[in-house]
């Protein structure tokens, strides 16, 4: 039992110890050693688009047959932040659209109570007329 024990904490022993261990040489490797350690990836078409749009690359062109993933990750996280900085932007013109041309539209008198009313009063006259034209 104790054997069983120790089998299923060694696992995570070991997993604490290499985390918790330093690397030879102070720790400081470079960005370089790293991205070509890491596997390689052959981008899309829209995945060049975003790392061209998040400005990674200045062109399709200069785009390399292979990216690391960690690259098209990052673009893929900026792109997004980009576009919902501007769909935020978007929303709050909109809002303040809506809010502008509610108000000219208060200072004409219309309404949306209004509209209703007069679209009610439409309805009933087309209504009778209906009636009428149905009862001769």
């Amino acid at each position: 039992m104790d054997k069983l024990f120790l089998f299923r904490r060694r696992p995570t022993i070991n997993l604490l110890k290499r985390l918790m261990c330093t690397t030879q040489g102070g720790g400081n490797q470079s960005t370089n050693g790293a991205s070509s350690i890491a596997p390689r990836y052959k981008p899309n078409e829209f995945q060049k688009f975003i790392l061209v749009w998040t400005k990674k690359y200045k062109s399709k062109a200069e785009i390399p047959p292979q990216v690391s993933w960690d690259v098209i990750e990052r673009s893929r996280s900026e792109a997004r932040i980009k576009l919902s900085n501007y769909l935020i932007l978007l929303t709050i013109l909109a809002s303040i659209f809506a809010v502008v041309s509610g108000k000219a539209a208060a200072k004409r008198g219309e309404s949306v109570h209004q509209m209703n009313l007069d679209w009610h009063k439409q309805y009933e006259e087309d209504f009778k007329k209906k009636q009428e034209s149905d009862k001769q």
